[in-house]
């Protein structure tokens, strides 16, 4: 089949190369493609440029720069960021010549109902236009993740299409069955149903960390270790060990503002302020949770020290720091004129290009060079780089053998082993 996608957006890019891969007729039109810090670009996704190569020399895919004239597809996919205003005003100019019914597919996350108003909002359009086309939308809520996007979307944990009309849901799956039957589950149901188990799903997943980590402040409190404690909870099969682990908070382009969306809409639609109110509040307070124990510890003297941040990207396996905990974390630092020296596997020139002229700010090449002379480490990404370093070797360049590990990578017994002094999220020290 003849599939154009349009957008943006990392799941725009990763729907374009697994479609023609699958051997459909893909055109994805990347004239709106945003490589700026706050975008996405192709090149952060591993295995994507490879990908997207392989299939530009199969003549699968066709990247258009600019509009085509000729816009006839079988189904025509939508993926722009959800934080892109005036959806359906951007998509109308490229659909405005079509002279049939339309197949809109959207990967776009949008806040629950506003599929309807997607689709209703087209549908005006076209008729103001003159156009003589009419569109059928349906929603694909996509699980992807950076960093696993290709995998995630080849072989989903669930399959979830949203579709009032079977003239598109046999268009969607005709295409889509492909990833349909890899999936782990795979359901159709109504487009509000579907949006808000998206947003249910996410929610749930948000509320399960920001509870571990009102559990880990108690732990610290308590004098009880929060590790012995996610196992202990994680034995029962009814909780489970995904989303389980607490840390300093979470972040990424979308998890977040995708929360703030959930919550705008039951404020509007319920009239209360509830259980995701409570768990973003916990979350803005928690990225702060590094910065709060190098402040307790150094007693508000933070003027002057060096600080290693380990990590800056909102998760291991992508550059993009976009809604990264570590902003919040620099910015207190910086603040209290301390100085930060920063090492990122990938996420380095993305930082470096937010923040050109930040005299407290350096980089690093290296985790060795990163601590050399530092008072402490602050450790906020997860990346293998970390797991296992050769500590009694850094603590021997560093003024003072400290680490604060917001992401509990290390066993603190091991680490008093090697001569540190480790703080960790919960670990039964408080600070």
């Amino acid at each position: 089949m003849i599939v154009n996608v349009y957008g943006s957006s990392y799941f725009a890019w990763v729907a374009a190369a697994k479609l023609a891969e699958k051997n459909h007729q893909v055109r994805i039109f990347a004239s709106a493609v945003d490589k700026s810090v706050s975008g996405f670009s192709p090149e952060s996704e591993a295995g994507l440029p490879e990908l997207l190569e392989q299939q530009v020399a199969r003549g699968q895919l066709h990247i258009v720069d600019g509009v085509l004239d000729d816009r006839t597809a079988d189904l025509h996919v939508v993926g722009y960021e959800s934080a892109e205003a005036g959806l359906a005003e951007r998509v109308f100019p490229l659909l405005q010549s079509h002279e049939s019914s339309l197949h809109l597919l959207v990967l776009t996350p949008l806040p629950p109902g506003a599929i309807v108003e997607f689709t209703h909002l087209l549908k005006t359009l076209s008729a103001d236009s003159g156009a003589s086309w009419w569109p059928h939308v349906a929603l694909l809520p996509l699980f992807t993740r950076e960093g696993t996007a290709l995998t995630d979307f080849e072989r989903p944990r669930l399959f979830l299409l949203g579709s009032d009309d079977e003239q598109i849901t046999a268009r969607v799956m005709a295409v889509m069955q492909p990833f349909a039957l890899q999936a782990s589950q795979a359901m159709t149901v109504p487009v509000a149903t579907a949006e808000l188990i998206r947003f249910g799903i996410n929610a749930m997943l948000a509320t399960r960390m920001s509870f571990m980590n009102e559990m880990a402040a108690l732990a610290e409190k308590l004098g009880v270790d929060i590790e012995l404690v996610r196992r202990g909870m994680a034995a029962d099969p009814r909780v489970g060990t995904d989303y389980l682990s607490p840390g300093c908070g979470f972040g990424g382009p979308s998890f977040a503002s995708e929360l703030f969306d959930f919550a705008k809409t039951i404020h509007e639609e319920v009239d209360t302020v509830g259980l995701i109110d409570a768990v973003l509040r916990i979350n803005e307070s928690q990225c702060e949770v590094l910065f709060r124990k190098l402040w307790r510890y150094y007693k508000g003297d933070l003027k002057g020290r060096r600080v290693a941040v380990w990590g800056a990207a909102f998760k291991a396996g992508t550059p993009s720091v976009r809604n990264s905990v570590v902003h919040p974390l620099l910015s207190a630092l910086w603040g209290q004129g301390c100085h930060t020296v920063v090492f990122d596997p990938q996420a380095m020139p993305s930082l470096r290009q937010m923040y050109p002229d930040e005299p407290l700010l350096s980089f690093s090449s290296s985790v060795t060079q990163s601590v050399q002379g530092v008072d402490a480490i602050a450790l906020v990404t997860a990346w293998d780089e970390f797991r296992s370093p050769d500590f009694t070797a850094l603590g021997q360049t560093m003024k003072s053998a400290i680490i604060f590990d917001g992401r509990n990578l290390y066993d603190p017994d091991l680490m008093e082993a090697q001569g540190f002094q480790y703080f960790g999220i919960g670990r039964g020290e408080s600070i």
